[in-house]
């Protein structure tokens, strides 16, 4: 709600308590709303005062809420005496921007293990060269964050839009928190700024976990993508680092280790630079080295993503059918031998399909997913119904290995799963 220039129609003492008086203020197109103050500014009849209604947030961080004080209700707060005609909206001076309801998600792609992506290129007869860089794959809860050209800002977790009003661990709340400095990073492109929302509180199996507060992990940022403009990505950290002005909860992802040089024309290639890839991963692992040495935290990491290396903006569409992503084995959603494999596990019957898939890591991401953390029966059907398409989704390049169909398969993985969220209920 606003912070409207009202009239004093009524004025007069608290009948419980000295120091503080009762006024009751209209405005056209206002309903008349009372509102409690103290005596420090005493405000007459016909005097036009800055009003901020009930749920405005003012610049501080105040959000006004309806309040009882001594007996008498209050549904608002009266600001200071203005010269701005009566029903004039003050937003802008006295109210923080807040985040918008609406907007369309751009949704931050999915993305594949090496093998998936090998088969989907051998599909479109392709073979190409490619040089990847890695970034550390943080273990929290994809977040965007959309600034249109004139200033407003929408939330996204990554299926929705989010707000303070329906959260996602936080995230909506504390970019409301931030409006003004996202607000000012409006241009002539609409943006839309990837990361990771993660630190305590967020999930608890690596480093990152251990920061003692929330961070936004930033690892892309995308220009264009409404209005019939092309969607292009930037993901250089120094690039990303020059659009970002500082922020102390705001971290923009470095490259990781070495460049990898990955043709997909030569098997043999492919695979010894595979090997080295796995040894990174294992690496990262065992300590997450970023996590190390941004915050003295020494803990297990969860994987890498590795991203073609561009020189400059790359068109969104074909750039991130090109992304894949390297799990340690303690954070797989696929029970493959290696964080990093040219072809697909062969499952050898229904049942180790079911062992592929149903695990820990994918169980765990459909909990964040839709959000019943709480392991609610009522919420069971919901999270059923994400993680079978997730599977679904997934599993093609290994159903086509086994010789199974998804009909095959499909009651058994819905029984698994269902089975382990009973036993998580029961146990609360």
């Amino acid at each position: 709600m606003p912070v409207i220039a009202m009239e004093v129609k009524t004025a007069q003492n608290h009948p419980n308590a000295d120091a503080l008086r009762v006024y009751s203020f209209a405005a056209p197109a206002w309903e008349s709303v009372q509102i409690v103050a103290n005596s420090e500014n005493i405000y007459d009849v016909g005097d036009i005062v800055a009003v901020a209604l009930t749920d405005s947030v003012l610049k501080d961080g105040t959000k006004i809420l309806p309040v009882k004080l001594r007996g008498v209700y209050s549904f608002g707060m009266a600001l200071a005496k203005v010269e701005e005609p009566i029903g004039t909206d003050l937003s802008a001076i006295y109210c923080q921007e807040t985040v918008a309801r609406s907007a369309v998600i751009q949704t931050w792609p999915s993305i594949e293990l090496l093998y998936n992506l090998r088969r989907s290129l051998e599909l479109l007869g392709e073979a190409p060269k490619i040089t990847y860089r890695a970034k550390i794959k943080l273990d929290g809860t994809n977040g965007g964050i959309q600034i249109f050209t004139d200033g407003q800002v929408a939330v996204q977790s990554r299926s929705q839009i989010i707000s303070p009003e329906n959260d996602n661990l936080g995230f909506a709340n504390w970019v409301n928190q931030n409006i003004s400095f996202f607000a000012n990073l409006a241009s002539s492109e609409h943006v839309t700024i990837f990361g990771e929302w993660c630190g305590k509180g967020i999930q608890k199996r690596t480093a990152v976990s251990e920061v003692d507060r929330k961070i936004f992990a930033v690892f892309a940022v995308q220009f264009g993508g409404i209005d019939g403009k092309v969607a292009k990505l930037e993901i250089r950290p120094d690039k990303i680092t020059e659009f970002l002005p500082k922020n102390p909860d705001i971290f923009v992802l470095p490259f990781y280790g070495e460049p990898f040089v990955l043709d997909f024309g030569d098997r043999e290639q492919l695979a010894s630079v595979v090997d080295t890839i796995n040894q990174a991963v294992d690496t990262v692992e065992k300590v997450d080295p970023w996590v190390k040495e941004t915050f003295g935290i020494e803990g297990i990491g969860e994987g890498l993503v590795l991203f073609p290396e561009s020189g400059e903006l790359a068109e969104r569409l074909s750039y991130a059918e090109l992304l894949f992503k390297a799990k340690g084995e303690k954070h797989q959603a696929v029970k493959t031998k290696l964080p990093v494999q040219i072809d697909p596990e062969v499952a050898q019957s229904i049942d180790d399909f079911v062992n592929l898939f149903v695990t820990p890591a994918r169980l765990e991401q459909g909990v964040t997913a839709v959000r019943c953390e709480g392991f609610e029966m009522a919420k069971i059907g919901t999270f059923l119904q994400w993680f079978v398409a997730d599977v679904q989704k997934e599993s093609v390049a290994e159903l086509e290995a086994a010789q199974l169909s998804w009909k095959e398969v499909n009651k058994a993985v819905m029984n698994s799963a269902k089975k382990w969220y009973q036993e998580k209920a029961k146990s609360l």
